[in-house]
């Protein structure tokens, strides 16, 4: 067996580890959101979209992945689980701004005594 098709055959066992975001971005080695790009002509994937580092090729991380295979692992059932995910995130967020705009609210009200009692006096 020749080194090129065994390096073939290692790279389709090989574990792809990637981060995807709640906003549903893919992120690379960097924890930067990852950008897609088209295989140019010297590929034998001429035409098809994959994602890389947004820093290449300057501080490459050397991530990359076919654009098909994240499409593959969060279609249907996994996708439902991303939107959930999202959904949990933007309820913890809205909380959380209700949280603020209470607090706002107070220290507005605070704020217009203390101005209407510098008045009086």
């Amino acid at each position: 067996m020749s080194s090129s098709s065994s390096s073939s055959s290692d790279r389709k066992k090989q574990i792809r580890i990637f981060k995807v975001g709640v906003d549903g971005n893919v992120y690379c080695n960097h924890d930067m959101v990852a950008i897609t790009r088209v295989a140019g002509s010297r590929s034998t994937r001429q035409g098809h979209e994959f994602y890389g580092c947004p820093l290449w090729p300057r501080l490459d991380c050397k991530f990359f992945i076919w654009k098909e295979e994240v499409d593959a692992m969060f279609s249907d059932g996994c996708n439902q689980k991303l939107l959930e995910s999202k959904n949990k995130a933007l309820e913890m967020k809205i909380a959380n701004l209700k949280v603020k705009k209470t607090m706002l609210e107070e220290e507005n009200k605070s704020l217009k005594q203390r101005l209407f009692d510098q008045n009086v006096n």
